[in-house]
């Protein structure tokens, strides 16, 4: 399940305003099908990690100007985002955090990023050192099943530094009490359920692994020899209010924990990928959620790499051509989608209306 380099992103169309006042008294509800009324900043961070790794973040918001130059994720692949900028900040803005997946990067789904963001959100998303397709070292997975989730977590304290220090152009963008809403793809969808609240119990992990086998199995096994006398491993975030795993990868880590998961909760999948199968990995994740709400998208004919943007890069994936979806098909779903679920849990009734909404090959369940 290696999310190879993803990306080349066509910008959105011009942003439009369809809203009503909801929610907070601050905020305009708008379309979440269609492009926020904000111009799209971003920028990268480099940190030390509370893991001791060195993390690089790179952070999305919405820009007070259309004024600038269009950013190069990495210097590689132009995106919909102006360089820097200073961020519209009259308000608090609500905050998404994203995990990227096995061999992916911080920005390998950007156009789920800028499209938060030009909807007023602050987007973050960290390179999981180690794990990116620049750096990936497979023996060091089982470090990255525990380490993936603190590195999310350690994104938000980043965040909460910039926007606390007045030279920094996030600063008073975010109120720090509010915690953060959390979407990932893969093994990132793995790492928004750990931080969403499934503690990994290494014992069950052992006896599910036993039977059915899984991806993960050996790396939980690791870890749990090296920490003797500890079986249960709690790697959740109580900031996070929202989760939204996309064709998320573990099901055999998350097996034990996914009924403690209490944040609303959307899985999305697709019923051509044969990575993260709907029936062997999505669902299960799904079915096992206690949380209220709860959502499931099965999105028909999308593939595992439907959710990204790897077909722009590299066209011979079989998910880039029929009979699969067209990605662009995929991803508007997706961000449709992920923004309603988020704009619903936040208290804008009308984000219901998409929730499937009109979605012509999508098979919803909802409770």
């Amino acid at each position: 399940m290696i999310l190879l380099l993803l990306l080349a992103c066509t910008p959105d169309d011009s942003p439009s305003d369809s809203g009503t006042d909801s929610g907070t008294e601050a905020e305009v509800f708008h379309d979440p099908s269609a492009p926020g009324p904000w111009p799209v900043g971003t920028d990268a961070r480099t940190i030390t990690g509370s893991s001791g790794v060195e993390l690089t973040v790179q952070a999305w918001f919405p820009r007070d100007s259309t004024e600038g130059s269009v950013h190069e994720y990495d210097d590689l692949v132009p995106g919909g985002a102006l360089d820097g900028g200073q961020a519209d900040c009259a308000s608090p803005r609500p905050v998404l955090l994203f995990s990227h997946g096995n061999g992916g990067m911080r920005w390998q789904s950007f156009f789920l990023a800028e499209h938060f963001a030009s909807h007023g959100f602050l987007v973050l998303a960290p390179d999981h050192t180690f794990n990116t397709i620049f750096d990936l070292d497979d023996e060091r997975r089982y470090e990255l099943v525990f380490r993936r989730p603190v590195d999310i977590a350690d994104s938000f304290d980043l965040l909460l530094e910039r926007i606390a220090d007045p030279e920094d152009r996030l600063y008073g963008c975010a109120d720090p009490a509010a915690g953060y809403a959390i979407a990932g793809h893969s093994f990132g969808g793995y790492t928004t359920m750990a931080v969403a609240g499934a503690a990994i119990d290494s014992e069950q992990t052992a006896a599910w692994c036993a039977s059915n086998g899984g991806w993960l199995c050996q790396d939980v096994a690791t870890w749990a020899e090296l920490n003797p006398g500890q079986t249960v491993f709690d790697l959740s975030d109580p900031r996070a209010w929202a989760a939204i795993p996309m064709a998320p990868a573990g099901y055999e880590a998350l097996v034990a924990g996914l009924p403690d998961i209490a944040v609303p909760s959307l899985v999305l999948g697709g019923s051509r990928d044969s990575l993260t199968t709907w029936e062997g990995e999505v669902y299960p994740i799904y079915a096992d959620l206690q949380a209220s709400p709860r959502a499931a998208g099965l999105v028909i004919d999308a593939g595992h790499y439907s959710f990204s943007d790897a077909c722009s890069l590299v066209p011979s994936f079989a998910d880039c051509a029929p009979p699969y979806l067209p990605p662009e098909e995929v991803q508007q779903i997706a961000k449709t989608l992920s923004l309603a679920w988020v704009q619903a849990v936040r208290g804008f009734d009308q984000a219901q209306d998409w929730l499937p909404g009109e979605v012509e090959g999508l098979e919803w369940e909802a409770d």
